[in-house]
């Protein structure tokens, strides 16, 4: 890993080099410039993208020669500007939160909401520049049709990695238009959809409207009713918690007066900001939410006055249709947060290596190590899972363009859309939860200036929180895991994609004893989940709710293990690097309480001598892999 402008001359471990021998060789270079000692290291300018090796890797895979042509010189550009502007326009904006202006001087109703100018500044670099909400719907600049959804996420993968907040109206938007092109007539969408398609200055954005302060996640609980009169629907009630509350669009939940209880009354109406004529619709933001994290997108709480509406899809079907758009915004919620991950070990790794303590960089220290370790594994672990999640959305999206067009909001039942709709939340409640214990290590590895708020831990971890609560907390997303096996049948094919990944890793690479081993011991634990999640129908509600966040987690760790295996496969028939092997086999170490061991394991050894190859995506021989996947073998009793 090279990091220009580094403040200490970087020396690396060199194969059979010791962490003396090792810090020797850096201290060597140090005499040449000792004034290094008393910097700070400081990733600030690096390109986000040309040091992220694992993802330009997920991406020479998942698309075609022609669309990463196209890509790569924006991907480049923008990797620069996440890396540099776009970072210090985050702490800006972070710094300098929105207000609400309720009233003009004249005592008049605005309801406005004042952004600082770095807020604006970022916007225009998403919407009009990279073209992030509109990319895989429309042709963008640089792309002369809509891009495929692995594709976008890498933008914005990039784009979260300098700014988490603004991230959020943006993707609401993004499936909002995809709601709106499912499930709207056409005079809707010519009106409202074909403005949050823009890329100039007329962009609109949307919002989702739907959390209550008495229902929260228990959404059927809501109480915002809709009336219909002589010139219309009317929105009346009140909206706890709404993110984008400055929003030109707004998709909300309301029950149609007299519709049945739960969420099978509830509606899906679209509610302008302005009025056809130019008014303001009959809506009033009360407050903006005083956040932990996010600060530099406006939430706030909005009274319903009578708004003018418009129903979007057939009424009674709103929940579900609301759904369609939440299962969008969780993969994008997963994705954030493994952005954020991403970013907290680029920083983490940078001060590693170049802060000096205790005789030697950080790097060398067996500790430090270790907690990098698990950093990386997590980080690499989120961003296959994100990745292939886009895949399988590429491949349910065009399942659903030969579909008839609907108006109602069933779920499709091939294959594909199937393992979407068990995959986000998956990856939604396991993601967005380590997130959080990432960030945390990445602003511990600065120590003291992580906790300061100029060097960006600090805002990781606040926003970091966030991602765990938006469009369902860890346990409802966990229940919804539940739902996705036992109601859309989702068992079937979530196995058969973790099984024909195993095969096509041993198929890429038939004469590696490793990963024929490691394969075996995925496909033994594959049958073992399968098992326990066929027997879920016996289990009494409450039993099956107990171990349902266990049950999530496992099914992320078996898919992520399966998906490193895959990666790792390609590497040794390409290159014969093992490093992903490596990745793996930390991956699966036993829980340090599953046995009393205190000398170093054969991955610790692993880790000594090939700490700066693992860690930042170096080469690394497989033989040296193989004792430390004979001795993971042989502390779970698996065959070999």
């Amino acid at each position: 890993m090279h990091l220009p402008n580094s403040p200490l001359p970087t020396t690396p471990i060199q194969q059979g080099q010791s962490p003396r021998e090792h810090a020797r060789a850096v201290a060597t270079a140090l005499r040449s410039a000792p004034d290094a000692l008393d910097r700070l290291p400081d990733a600030a300018g690096v390109n986000l993208y040309e040091l992220d090796h694992d993802l330009r890797d997920i991406l020479s895979r998942a698309l075609s020669a022609r669309e990463q042509a196209s890509a790569e010189p924006l991907l480049r550009a923008l990797g620069a500007l996440a890396g540099g502007e776009l970072s210090e326009l985050a702490r800006q904006a972070d710094a300098h939160p929105p207000q609400l202006v309720s009233h003009d001087r004249q005592g008049n109703r605005t309801d406005e909401i004042m952004f600082h100018p770095s807020y604006e500044r970022m916007t225009e670099i998403a919407v009009q520049r990279f073209g992030l909400v509109a990319m895989s719907h429309v042709p963008t600049p640089g792309f002369s049709a809509p891009v495929s959804h692995p594709l976008k996420y890498a933008f914005w993968y990039l784009f979260v990695q300098a700014e988490f907040a603004l991230a959020c109206p943006l993707s609401m938007t993004d499936a909002a238009i995809r709601v709106l092109q499912r499930f709207g007539d056409p005079e809707l969408n010519a009106r409202y959809a074909a403005p949050m398609l823009r890329t100039d200055a007329g962009f609109a954005s949307g919002a989702q409207f739907m959390t209550e302060r008495q229902g929260g996640s228990d959404v059927g609980a809501n109480a915002a009713l809709a009336r219909l009169d002589e010139d219309g629907w009317r929105l009346h009630g009140a909206k706890w918690f709404c993110s984008n509350a400055s929003a030109d669009v707004a998709l909300v939940l309301a029950r149609p007066e007299g519709a049945q209880e739960g969420t099978a009354g509830l509606a899906m109406f679209l509610m302008p900001r302005f009025l056809p004529n130019g008014e303001r619709n009959c809506y009033r933001i009360e407050r903006l939410k005083d956040k932990l994290g996010t600060r530099a997108m406006a939430s706030g709480e909005i009274q319903l006055n009578g708004a003018t509406a418009y129903p979007v899809g057939e009424l009674g079907t709103g929940f579900s249709q609301m759904m369609s758009m939440v299962n969008a915004s969780r993969l994008s919620n997963a994705m954030r947060s493994a952005a954020l991950m991403r970013r907290s070990l680029v920083e983490a790794l940078h001060s590693a290596r170049e802060r000096w303590a205790f005789g030697g960089p950080l790097l060398t220290k067996p500790l430090m190590r270790d907690t990098l370790l698990r950093m990386v594994v997590a980080s690499e672990a989120a961003t296959a899972m994100v990745f292939r999640t886009a895949e399988v959305y590429e491949r349910a999206d065009r399942a659903l363009a030969e579909a008839p067009p609907s108006g109602h909001a069933s779920s499709p039942q091939d294959s594909d859309s199937r393992l979407l709709r068990i995959l986000t939340p998956i990856v939604k409640g396991v993601i967005c939860k380590r997130a959080r214990t990432v960030t945390s290590e990445g602003m511990e590895v600065r120590g003291g200036n992580g906790y300061i708020e100029e060097w960006g831990d600090a805002r990781r971890v606040r926003d970091a929180h966030i991602g765990s609560i938006w469009e369902g907390t860890t346990s409802i997303v966990a229940l919804d895991v539940q739902r996705a096996l036992l109601r859309n049948h989702a068992s079937g094919p979530l196995f058969d994609e973790i099984r024909a990944e195993l095969a096509c890793a041993t198929r890429t690479a038939p004469h590696s004893d490793a990963v024929r081993a490691l394969a075996e011991l995925l496909e033994s634990r594959t049958c073992a989940i399968e098992a326990r999640v066929d027997e879920l129908g016996d289990l009494t509600s409450e039993h099956r709710d107990l171990g349902a966040a266990g049950l999530m987690n496992a099914l992320y760790d078996l898919f992520s293990a399966a998906l490193l295996l895959g990666q790792a496969a390609v590497h040794l028939r390409d290159t014969g690097n093992a490093r992903k092997l490596a990745i793996l086999v930390a991956a699966l170490r036993p829980h340090p309480l599953s046995e009393p061991r205190f000398e170093p394991a054969a991955t610790d050894v692993l880790l000594t001598s090939f700490a700066e190859a693992i860690l930042c995506g170096g080469q690394v021989p497989a033989e040296a892999v193989d004792p430390a996947v004979a001795t993971l073998l042989e502390n779970i009793g698996a065959p070999r």
